[in-house]
Parts: C-alpha cells; sequence; structure tokens
C-alpha cells in the first residue's frame, strides 16, 4: 500500500522530537539519521473488523480494537455496532482530565440514579471482565526497558500500552490518553454496553481494574471539544441532556463499502524502528534539551506512530 503521508510528527519522533498522536506535544525536530527511518516492514495494517469509527459533530474517531486483551469485549462491541446500538445516543459523562462516557447512560457506579432499561440489559447482560490476558505469539510483549511506578512491566504489544506480571505472563492494558474501555458498576463483572475512552491524563488507578480493549488512532481533538460535566456533580454526568454531545454513528470499518473504508497503519512495536523511536526519546534534540538523557520513560509518553495508507 501506498501512504498517503508519512506526517512530518513521526519523522520527528524518530528523531526524537515527539509523539505521532493526537495529544503529543511539539518539539524540535532535527534530522533523523537515514538508518533511523522505517521501512514498509516496520508497520503493520490495522484490520478493518477491529476499527470502530465515531462519528461526532467536530469530527471522526478512529478507535482499533484489540482481541488479544479482551476477546469477549471486542465480540460484544462489534455486535452493539452492527445493531446501531449507539447511533444517536451521547457522551454523558466528560470529565475535564479524565474521559468521555458514552452510551445509553446507565448501569454504571457512575450513573447510579439514572433509569435502567430492562430490555437493554436483557440484549445486553452484563459480561465476564476480561482484566489481563495470556497474550497469543502473533501479540508479542516488548518491554519499554525501564521501571514503572505501577506495574510490575510495562512495554507495548502490537502498539498499545501494556502493562504485565512476569510472574503470571498475564498482560493487561496500560490506560493512557486515548484508550478505549468499558465502564462498569462496582462489581467487576458487570459492564454492558457503556464505553470511555482517556481524554486527559493517564489515570493508572484503572489499570488491571476495568477492561481496556482499544486505543484512539487519530480524532483526540474531536474528543477534547465534548461538552464537559462537573466531576463534583453526580461524577461529571452532564445532567442537562441538551448539553450533551450527540454520538452521530459508530461502526466497524468493515461494514463500509471498501471505497469508503479509511486504512491505518501502525508502527510495529516489535520492530528496530520502533526501538530507534525509543531511544530517541531517551535522547533527545542535545541543541535544545542541554540536561539530558531520560532513561526511564513514561509508558504513557510513548505512543506508537500511526499512518495513514491508500490501498
Amino acid at each position: 500500500m501506498k501512504p498517503l503521508h508519512l506526517s512530518a510528527l513521526v519523522v520527528a519522533l524518530l528523531a526524537g522530537a515527539g509523539v505521532n498522536s493526537p495529544w503529543a506535544a511539539d518539539a524540535p525536530k532535527p534530522v533523523a539519521p537515514a538508518a533511523s527511518v522505517p521501512s514498509s516492514n516496520d508497520w503493520r495494517d490495522v484490520s478493518a473488523d477491529n476499527l470502530v469509527l465515531i462519528e461526532t459533530k467536530y469530527g471522526t474517531v478512529a478507535v482499533e480494537l484489540s482481541p488479544e486483551f479482551a476477546p469477549g469485549h471486542v465480540a460484544r462491541m462489534r455486535k452493539l455496532l452492527r445493531a446501531h446500538f449507539y447511533d444517536g445516543l451521547t457522551f454523558y459523562r466528560v470529565i475535564d482530565g479524565f474521559v468521555a462516557q458514552g452510551g445509553a447512560d446507565q448501569d454504571t457506579s457512575a450513573t447510579a440514579d439514572a433509569p435502567v432499561n430492562p430490555e437493554i440489559l436483557k440484549k445486553w447482560p452484563p459480561m465476564k471482565a476480561e482484566l489481563d490476558a495470556t497474550l497469543p505469539a502473533s501479540a508479542p510483549f516488548t518491554p519499554l526497558g525501564n521501571p514503572d511506578l505501577v506495574a510490575p512491566e510495562v512495554g507495548h504489544v502490537n502498539g498499545f500500552p501494556a502493562g504485565r506480571d512476569p510472574k503470571t505472563g498475564k498482560a493487561w492494558m496500560v490506560q493512557c490518553p486515548g484508550v478505549f474501555a468499558f465502564a462498569r458498576d462496582n462489581a467487576e463483572d458487570t459492564a454492558t454496553t457503556e464505553f470511555y475512552i482517556v481524554i486527559g491524563e493517564a489515570p493508572r488507578r484503572l489499570d488491571h481494574n476495568l477492561t481496556a480493549f482499544g486505543r484512539v488512532l487519530s480524532g483526540m481533538q474531536y474528543l477534547q471539544k465534548l461538552n464537559r460535566g462537573n466531576p463534583d456533580v453526580d461524577a461529571g454526568v452532564i445532567q442537562d441532556v441538551s448539553q450533551r454531545d450527540p454520538i452521530l454513528h459508530m461502526t466497524l470499518a468493515s461494514d463500509l463499502p471498501a471505497k469508503d473504508r479509511p486504512h491505518y497503519q501502525v508502527m510495529r512495536t516489535d520492530s528496530a524502528a520502533f526501538a530507534a523511536f525509543k531511544d530517541a526519546k531517551r535522547h533527545p534534540a542535545p541543541e535544545f534539551y542541554h540536561r539530558g538523557g531520560f532513561p526511564n520513560l513514561d509508558i504513557c509518553g510513548v505512543s506508537a506512530p500511526v499512518r495513514t495508507v491508500t490501498p
């Protein structure tokens, strides 16, 4: 496939100057050495069956799902999308610096006072939580290479930020900005239909406590435009329904005509190019950063680069 564009952010990243994600900060962009420029083999295609498109009035948000982490939740999300469940619903709980939560406004501890529609619960009953997983060989865990304050070990799995317990081999998705997860009630096995996307600082207290199974590839800037609730009143639920931003449409890319599907690629996080990317983050532009380097990276500050391509 021919790239539509290799974002200047990606080239800058490989030179130690930021991250190709909508929430990354700008930084100086020194010229990258030729050896660090990724080849076509350093990218993997995002499956249309795992690509969720969320249409808002501000623009479209693209989310990649990961069945390796939570196959049951991915299967539920696909069924919900094919039932057009979310179309016309809203982002009803949006907390600045935390999460944007969407769905039917029911059946979570944050919305305990909302009326529960028994028909929804009958059709979409609570699921068994998938808080960690034994990953298949097709989803290799690549360590970040330094200690973490929360998990025994952190790294990346096919571009997704992950924690891992070396003793058990179990891994889980880290709740970095852009991560896509299901909300639940206080009990673990109570997620039904309500999703959230992290839009602020990484709420690492949620790691290994809620089922996370995707991440935003593009469109974070549109989520940042959503109307906010008051976190000190009703846990951030927007009480004035007219102020809730609508979910115009949510669909799987595979359910669109082939000509209308966007195509994304993610840099392979088990590649030499990504290793160089991380090394550049540890040793950013010396002409600007006079007091470096930075041996201990924050997992949420190392987001796998993304690009769009045309078949």
